[in-house]
């Protein structure tokens, strides 16, 4: 089962600024503006307040405390599309006990500086709110917004996005200095059960009416200029997962050790783009059973005429390149975990920047996934051979298995039935010294291991002819061709969860959706969103169980779907308001 936490949330009424004893003069509808240039606008910053209504999309949950933090605030003017001015807000915060959703709510009245305009041409004016700006930009002493010391004046959303986005740098993450929120983007009309035909967004950037532009504070604390609302700029991850033994029979006991994100994105914007809204907004699966199955819109309202948008475009979302896909990734042939795991105590959480994909892009390589770590065998290392998780070799036994798929081998053999003497049988168990690669010095550590050397110890060479031919120096080469083996260092073993966004609720898959080998097909209503990560939205993943052993290493990232005709990893995932999105998974 997948649920959905949207992080619930609310700055309300923002109000600030400094004092003024002029009197107010009414101009006609004209902004108004005190003789040293400033102006007054009284706005309400909130997130949604609703509690839960949908299976898998409308599930809200408060989070913690500290995701509640703002230790910055400001307010970005647009005019005409550009961007005009910016300003360093003072917030102060009340609790709220009243409502599930909102828990704080701060009161703010913020003097601006004049905006030119004529009594023929008023000048659109909108807002952009983030909190918590975590370093991405900085607003100078005469109001100018900069991002990498360059100036915004002038440039568009779409402009400051990307000067965001190209700023980031190497840390990829916007919440070490309180969780970044910015404008959220909403839907003027109810999905869920209802399509959503004449849907249209809502924001991010948010009308101020220029009437609203008061010469004073006191006016303007009576008279609210706009209601803004806003969401995290990134994803949070939880797990729950206990200790147990697999499924698959063979009684193998484990340990869980932790999870750790992977194959997350390094970029992101500052508030979210819902470009192809039009395109995906009414989509539904013909393959869900859900009562509310138009799921890129909730149903329900934050305010009037105002709902949740479930979905929106990073900047890798389409045509990713196979060779750069913008992700930063862990995985290898011999990688591991060994530091910064996070605990799967359901409580202990990490952030990430928003991954969606469009269907055509919907491939492990795209995804972000969690990777959970175990341990097996008492912490004791150990081998797999031909790839069978049901058996566990020691280094004794494993080299003898080596020993004995070399003397089954057509060529030795014919090597060995003309050079061993009469009477003498080579011993897998005796008469082999068998170096393996993880032996070597500098060899590699966890994950598909080869045989380094095999060659006939004293004991051994006492059984052939006199006057034998040279042992074969490619014997490494001829094991190494029948058997493969996978070295489990110290019992760790690795799982990747890929994480679902709309999951199984409202985009389900099944092995017998499409023929042959085919896994979505050209099916986006069907399946579009089905996984991804989204930010304000809470993805909790329950192990349920493991059915067998994992991988010695963390695997890489493929080129293939995630799901697929076979599987042998099972997880649930919740996505909670924080939207909550929950996830169970068997391994």
């Amino acid at each position: 089962m997948k649920k959905v936490k949207l992080f619930s949330f609310a700055l309300a009424a923002l109000m600030l600024g400094a004092c003024s004893s002029e009197d107010v003069i009414d101009n006609g509808g004209q902004p108004q503006w005190n003789s040293q240039g400033k102006g007054y606008i009284n706005l309400a910053i909130q997130l949604p307040t609703q509690p839960s209504t949908r299976a898998a999309n409308d599930k809200f949950d408060d989070g913690t405390p500290s995701e509640y933090d703002v230790k910055n605030a400001t307010l970005i003017l647009f005019v005409d599309n550009k961007v005009n001015s910016a300003y360093d807000m003072k917030l102060n915060f009340s609790m709220d006990g009243n409502s599930d959703n909102i828990t704080t709510t701060a009161k703010i009245t913020q003097m601006i500086n004049k905006i030119s305009s004529t009594e023929e041409q008023q000048p659109k004016i909108e807002a952009l709110v983030v909190l918590n700006n975590n370093g991405v930009f900085t607003v100078s002493g005469d109001n100018d917004l900069q991002v990498g010391g360059s100036p915004m004046k002038d440039k568009s959303l779409a402009d400051l996005n990307q000067a965001v986005s190209n700023a980031i740098g190497t840390n990829y993450s916007w919440h070490e200095n309180g969780l970044l929120m910015s404008n959220a983007v909403m839907s003027n009309t109810a999905g869920g059960s209802s399509v959503p035909t004449d849907a249209e967004v809502v924001g991010p950037l948010v009308p101020i009416d220029a009437t609203d532009i008061y010469r004073t504070k006191a006016e303007a604390d009576v008279n609210p200029a706009a209601t803004i609302y806003v969401e995290r700029a990134e994803a949070k991850v939880t797990m729950t997962a206990a200790d147990g033994t697999v499924t698959d029979g063979s009684t193998f006991e484990y340990k869980i050790l932790g999870w750790a994100l992977d194959n997350t994105n390094k970029t992101n914007k500052l508030v979210r783009d819902v470009t192809d809204f039009n395109t995906w907004s009414t989509y539904r699966s013909a393959l869900s059973k859900d009562e509310n199955p138009y799921r890129f819109i909730g149903s329900s309202k934050i305010a009037d005429d105002l709902y949740r948008v479930y979905w929106g475009d990073d900047y890798n979302y389409t045509d990713v390149q196979s060779d750069n896909t913008g992700l930063s990734t862990i995985g290898g042939a011999h990688a591991v975990i060994n530091d910064n795991l996070n605990k799967a105590d359901g409580k202990t959480s990490a952030y990430c920047f928003e991954n969606t994909t469009d269907l055509d892009d919907m491939l492990e390589r795209n995804l972000t996934r969690v990777i959970v770590k175990t341990q097996f065998n008492g912490g004791n290392s150990f081998y797999t051979i031909d790839n069978n998780r049901g058996e566990m070799f020691t280094d004794v036994n494993v080299k003898k298995e080596v020993a004995a798929r070399l003397l089954a081998d057509p060529d030795f053999s014919k090597w060995a039935y003309e050079n061993v003497d009469a009477g003498q049988t080579l011993s897998s168990d005796e008469d082999f010294t068998v170096t393996l690669s993880t032996e070597e010095e500098g060899g590699e550590s966890a994950g598909l291991c080869t045989v380094a050397s095999i060659v006939l110890n004293e004991k051994g060479m006492a059984k052939l002819k006199n006057g034998h031919t040279n042992y074969p120096t490619n014997a490494a080469d001829l094991v190494n061709g029948d058997i493969t083996l996978n070295y489990y260092a110290d019992g760790v073993s690795y799982y990747p969860v890929y994480i679902k966004h709309f999951g199984d609720d409202l985009t389900p898959w099944t092995v017998d959706d499409q023929p042959g080998s085919t896994i979505y097909g050209d099916n986006p209503a069907n399946y579009l969103g089905r996984y991804g990560v989204l930010r304000n939205n809470w993805y909790d993943i329950t192990v349920k169980n493991i059915k067998s052993l994992g991988d010695p290493n963390v695997v890489e990232v493929t080129g293939v779907p995630v799901d697929k005709k076979e599987s042998y990893i099972s997880v649930d995932i919740n996505v909670l308001s924080w939207a909550k999105r929950t996830q169970e998974v068997e391994l």
